[in-house]
């Protein structure tokens, strides 16, 4: 492994979710989902988005690092045909609100969830669970998504999730498991069994006491370089946006990943700054399979563009942060990625590159041309 991956590595160790709170978390919406069962509303609970990846990072906004937001789906076994999405996502509200336990820890009905607040949950950091009611969808959009080329096997787990705008509800075709499938197979080719044996060794004591070995332990504790490095880059675009004080135009999650992914996955047993080379190499040369005129494919639904709404403002801010990111993984001087590392990435690592002169945080927004 380069000396550039390990500083990297040690650099997501804080802003990447412990194991210990991954247990946390997944006993909670477990928890959630058998009270809901238990209530005449029959469900399954599945992590999504960041959650489901391993791709989890700390959210930054306004300078600071907040606690972690984790997507949940909560897909209730009803046919679409037979309810509506106002009545799905109440469905699920109701029963939260009938219980004092999750009740007092309601934040607020958002767009597309529920959103559940635990606070300082350990060492002071804490997690947001936000929980997205669903239905499976119907056939017939699933028929429509695979004649558009997308593989079944992603396809069949595409869902309905309920959508707020002001006071109306309506359906919107998702598919965060199918994605998580896409994603999985890729990131396969990026892990060996090594790096799971040092992963090993550096996980909890109670956590290796409770599984023992490693193959016994499940793959979501386990970190694959690609994984990483949508990490890194997740954690880069986040100070980038927001010191350049353009939050609101800060490319998705989803984008970022199927971007990265796609790139790669033709490769393997990459390190992370390569993957991340890759990435900015095919992304500026419109290289990757899913960029198709003058757009970007959601690899799971080809109908479907990440960037549709997206101006072109905000596309020259993009390329902006691109140019940026590049920048960064580019420093050859271990000296001086350490500094970058600690400016521009994670503040609380590297300060003795600076042999104990007094840093303070840039404050400075960071400027883009367009």
């Amino acid at each position: 492994m380069e000396k550039r991956d390990k500083l990297l590595i040690e650099s997501l160790n804080d802003i990447d979710i412990t194991p210990t709170m991954e247990k946390n978390a997944r006993e909670k919406y477990k928890a959630i989902s058998e009270y809901l069962n238990g209530h005449d509303l029959e469900s399954d609970f599945y992590p999504q988005g960041s959650f489901l990846l391993g791709t989890v990072i700390r959210p930054y906004r306004d300078g600071k690092d907040k606690n972690y937001d984790l997507d949940i789906l909560a897909l209730l076994k009803k046919e679409k045909s037979n309810t509506d999405p106002q009545s799905t996502k109440n469905d699920v509200g109701d029963c939260i609100k009938s219980s004092e336990l999750y009740k007092s820890k309601l934040s607020k009905e958002d767009k597309n969830c529920w959103t559940l607040e635990y606070a300082e949950v350990s060492g002071g950091v804490g997690f947001n669970l936000d929980i997205v009611p669903c239905v499976n969808e119907e056939e017939n959009i699933m028929t429509e998504i695979v004649n558009s080329g997308v593989d079944l096997n992603y396809v069949f787990k595409t869902v309905s999730i309920t959508e707020k705008e002001d006071s109306n509800y309506s359906w919107l075709t998702s598919n965060p498991l199918g994605f998580g499938d896409w994603f999985k197979d890729i990131s396969e080719r990026f892990i060996s069994t090594e790096m799971k044996i040092e992963q090993f060794h550096n996980f909890p004591v109670e956590l290796r006491e409770i599984y023992n070995k490693v193959e016994n332990i499940p793959n979501y504790y386990y970190r694959s370089n690609l994984q990483r490095a949508v990490q890194v880059v997740k954690r880069h675009r986040d100070i980038f946006y927001d010191r350049s004080m353009n939050v609101k135009s800060k490319p998705s999650s989803i984008l970022i990943t199927a971007l990265i992914a796609d790139s790669v996955k033709d490769e393997f047993n990459l390190s992370i700054i390569d993957i991340i080379k890759v990435f900015i190499h095919k992304f500026k040369n419109k290289q990757i399979s899913i960029m198709v005129d003058n757009k970007i494919l959601n690899p799971v639904d080809l109908r479907e563009d990440f960037i549709s709404s997206i101006s072109e403002s905000e596309k020259n801010i993009m390329n902006s942060w691109i140019a940026d990111l590049s920048n960064f993984i580019s420093i050859d001087s271990e000296v001086e990625f350490k500094k970058s590392i600690h400016n521009d990435f994670n503040s609380k690592m590297y300060s003795d590159a600076f042999y104990n002169v007094n840093i303070v945080n840039p404050t400075k927004p960071w400027r883009y041309s367009e």
